[in-house]
């Protein structure tokens, strides 16, 4: 009895002090939705920088013959070699905001080289599966998708890229790009156009509503696992259940886009800031798609996104909208609006002598100010109940907001933006660091805490505008049997209530 004791006395302490013993996080479980930012150092050489946006289940980096489970806030850089399991999905935006969807069941590694010490030539290798794209319009870059069976030359185009038991899948929503084999063979695709290559280098070319689309991708997948051919797969059965599944999907996806409601909401022809915020009336509960993102329309009926991009990629931004019910998908609007550096100041004034300028009549300061309609939008919702992972003993993330209601010209009539945490001010912007109308604030917050943050905006006539949200970070670590995440003895909320309950889970 008294061994019993002894050993029942030494499981508790290791479950206790797991958190700190474990030396490296273990994956996460593949059913988990990874969304806490992770920031890390990237090589300030580095051709391809793309920024994890978000991560579904179980996705891995390969670096130095080490495999790690990637995570938002990460960077995927040259050389790296990314897979992701059932029911997983990576996406990763570019620096000129192009957006990179890798999901379940795929095998891809990013490569990059500059030519001529001028073009960047970025390379994604499809060992399987497929990646989706929106890729903007490139200036100093060339993006290629490899298999092994061709190569995709993208140029600024939406769609998907795949190897389907040794054939080449490209199918495009929008845009344009070009096919080539091994053997100099050449095809060109466009918009509702998808281009089959067989492992001879012979492509087919149909023309399908549902081409570029997750439905028709997934369709491909669950032809070929019904057929079972492995590298036999017939391209003739491919091609006809292809045609068949099209027909039926063309025909719901025209009922769709009839009850559709969808109005836009115009941005300006150009920006001098790296970021924009896209605002449209839609029907309800559709399911809308921007650079990869998606969000569903509330009751209001009212969507509102702001996106960002790297500071100096100047150049054409276009906002492909998808819109979908669950079932299908159309691209049903698109933003264009050039990012370029903001204009310097004239040279001279002009001569005194010279003809008096039209008088333009404008509006008093104050005037401008009071009719400001700013809100202050914090990404995430109110309250944000994140599971910390063990051995991780503190949450780091940012806490993401933006400035909605107002255009970048604007920004002169605000005052000051500051963010409280507890009450008390945690980071402040004055009036000239108020660049952007989109903002990231790192924050750390320890387990079993919860911290109360609001950000408050406040314009030059002292009328001020505010939003709150609070993050409840917990780890009930008995519940972890061997300190690892995936080992639970009982459900997230279920802990969750229980630290509640105890008391453990307290105010910072």
């Amino acid at each position: 009895m008294n061994r019993f004791v002894f050993f029942l006395s030494l499981f508790a302490v290791l479950a206790l002090t797991a958190c700190k013993d474990e030396k490296a996080p273990e994956p996460a479980p593949k059913d988990v939705a990874v969304s806490a930012p992770v920031e890390e150092a990237v090589p300030e050489n580095a051709l391809l920088k793309a920024k994890v946006r978000s991560v579904v289940g179980t996705v891995e980096r390969e670096k130095a013959d080490s495999w790690t489970q990637l995570r938002v806030g990460k960077t995927v850089v040259e050389n790296d070699h990314v897979r992701t399991a059932l029911e997983s999905e990576l996406i990763v935006n570019m620096t000129d905001g192009s957006a990179l969807r890798v999901p379940e069941s795929s095998n891809v590694t990013f490569q990059a080289e500059l030519q001529d010490n001028v073009k960047k030539l970025i390379f994604l290798d499809i060992h399987s599966g497929k990646v989706h794209f929106d890729i903007q319009k490139q200036q100093q870059s060339e993006i290629y998708f490899k298999t092994g069976t061709a190569t995709v030359a993208i140029r600024g185009t939406a769609g998907f890229v795949g190897e389907v038991q040794g054939k080449t899948v490209a199918s495009l929503k929008e845009g344009k790009v070009e096919v080539s084999t091994p053997k100099g063979k050449a095809t060109t695709i466009v918009k509702n156009q998808t281009v089959l290559v067989d492992d001879q280098g012979d492509s087919k070319v149909l023309k399908l509503e549902s081409s570029g689309t997750e439905a028709l991708a997934a369709a491909i997948d669950s032809i070929a696992k019904a057929e079972d051919g492995g590298a036999a797969l017939n391209t003739e059965i491919l091609e006809k259940s292809m045609n068949t599944f099209d027909k039926s999907y063309g025909e719901r996806q025209r009922n769709f886009e009839k009850n559709l409601q969808f109005k836009a909401v115009g941005i300006p022809d150009s920006l001098y800031v790296p970021s924009v915020m896209l605002q449209a009336r839609i029907t309800p509960g559709t399911i809308v798609t921007v650079w990869g993102e998606r969000d569903t329309v509330p009751e209001s009926g009212i969507y509102q996104k702001t996106l960002t991009w790297g500071d100096s990629a100047y150049g054409t931004k276009r906002f492909l909208v998808g819109c979908s019910d669950g079932d299908v998908e159309l691209p049903c609007y698109m933003w264009v609006t050039e990012y370029v550096p903001m204009p310097a100041l004239g040279e001279a004034e002009p001569a005194a002598d010279t003809a008096a300028a039209k008088p333009v009549e404008t509006k008093p300061a104050d005037d401008v100010v009071a009719n400001l309609k700013l809100s202050v939008k914090i990404g995430g919702g109110r309250n944000e109940r994140v599971h910390l992972d063990l051995p991780a003993t503190e949450l780091s993330t940012n806490l993401k907001f933006n400035l909605a209601g107002i255009t970048a010209g604007d920004l002169g009539q605000l005052k000051s933006l500051v963010v409280l945490r507890n009450g008390k001010p945690f980071k402040s912007f004055a009036a000239g660091d108020l660049t952007t109308l989109a903002y990231e604030v790192p924050v750390s917050i320890e387990r079993n805490k919860i911290a109360d943050f609001e950000v408050v905006a406040t314009l030059k006539n002292g009328k001020n505008f505010r939003a709150k949200k609070t993050y409840e970070v917990y780890c009930m670590v008995a519940n972890h049997p061997g300190g690892k995440a995936r080992n639970s003895i009982v459900p997230p909320d279920q802990e969750y209530e229980r630290l509640k309950q105890s008391g453990e889970l307290k105010h910072e």
